[in-house]
């Protein structure tokens, strides 16, 4: 035997994580469902796209039968950019995302979660997370005495609703396991206690933007009335935005950088933000297609001052995308914002 002789190439197809606990792996893209319920790091020694290997495909939505353009998302890039941002906007998104779970908790509304997707009974995934999302803002508030059983009962349902999102039999369930599962990410990734576990969760967050993405109805029923169809695609939108924010603003906050994602700028967006809060009349003319913009453009639009009735939620954009305070955008000194 000849000592020095090459190695022969490897064919493992399982990821690195699963080979060595010597677990069956379904070579998922770009994590395997064992590495993203867990909150592993999942690495192949033969890349997936060079061997051929496939995610899943995704699942049919059988009852979408009416054509919704406000629906459509298209297919991402596979880039990444990396960004820095002064404290000052760090802050302010930081503070921006500490608040989600806390309006959650009093209205059951966000900025990504609109209390008219749900009609009927809620989804125990977003019961679930309202109820801890209660409890925290009374601990906040100095109200709460279960201080010392938050972080568990925290913990356990990330790691529920992340078994659950692996395994959501259909969009409507992987869309309430996203949003749960953000909300309760809003109060483990920014508190003060950070540790190794937070780095963890906080690496599910992009595949979560992703699968949202890849897996979402270009198609909508008959039945829904333009609001409702629009609300929900809008939250749909909106889900996957504030995932990769919330990504982003824990990282700038960790370790002073972060990643710009090009396909998230590319993202259809609704430059009416304001029929968020608004009442049932204001869709009387329905949605248009004209007021739909790409996420990099409506940002655009914020920065150069094209804009002038910016909401909290487009001030959150405006930080996250362009690194840029309400306060430096360049108005007309009538039309600056109060």
């Amino acid at each position: 035997m000849v000592a020095n002789a090459p190695k022969a190439l490897t064919l493992r197809r399982s990821c690195q994580a699963c080979a060595n606990s010597k677990r069956r792996c379904d070579r998922g893209l770009p994590r395997c469902s064992r590495c993203l319920a867990r909150g592993l790091d999942c690495r192949y020694v033969n890349e997936p796209f060079a061997t051929g290997v496939k995610s899943p495909p995704a699942r049919k939505r059988p009852n979408a039968v009416a054509s919704s353009p406000t629906a459509q998302l298209h297919q991402p890039l596979r880039l990444e950019i990396t960004k820095g941002y002064s404290q000052q906007i760090v802050r302010f998104l930081v503070h921006g995302m500490r608040q989600f779970p806390i309006a959650f908790a009093h209205s059951r509304k966000t900025h990504f979660i609109h209390p008219e997707l749900y009609t009927g009974k809620k989804p125990t995934q977003i019961i679930a997370a309202y109820d801890l999302c209660k409890l925290h803002t009374q601990i906040e508030q100095g109200k709460g005495t279960g201080t010392p059983t938050l972080g568990p009962r925290l913990r356990q349902q990330l790691i529920n609703l992340l078994h659950q999102f692996v395994h959501a039999t259909s969009f409507e369930e992987l869309l309430a396991c996203a949003q749960a599962l953000i909300l309760l990410q809003c109060i483990v990734l920014l508190r003060d206690d950070q540790n190794t576990y937070s780095d963890g969760v906080s690496c599910s967050l992009a595949d979560l933007g992703q699968r949202l993405w890849q897996q979402a109805p270009i198609q909508l029923p008959h039945s829904l009335s333009p609001r409702r169809a629009w609300i929900y695609a809008e939250s749909v939108r909106r889900t996957i935005i504030v995932s990769f924010m919330l990504r982003s603003v824990y990282s700038l906050q960790r370790r002073n950088y972060s990643v710009r994602t090009p396909f998230i700028d590319s993202l259809p967006f609704d430059v009416r933000t304001s029929l968020w809060d608004a009442p049932g009349e204001a869709w009387a003319d329905g949605p248009s297609n004209a007021d739909m913009v790409s996420l990099h453009e409506y940002s655009g639009m914020l920065e150069s001052g094209q804009i002038h009735n910016i909401t909290p939620f487009g001030s959150l954009i405006l930080a996250a995308c362009r690194g840029v305070a309400i306060s430096e955008i360049p108005f007309p000194a009538a039309l600056r914002p109060r």
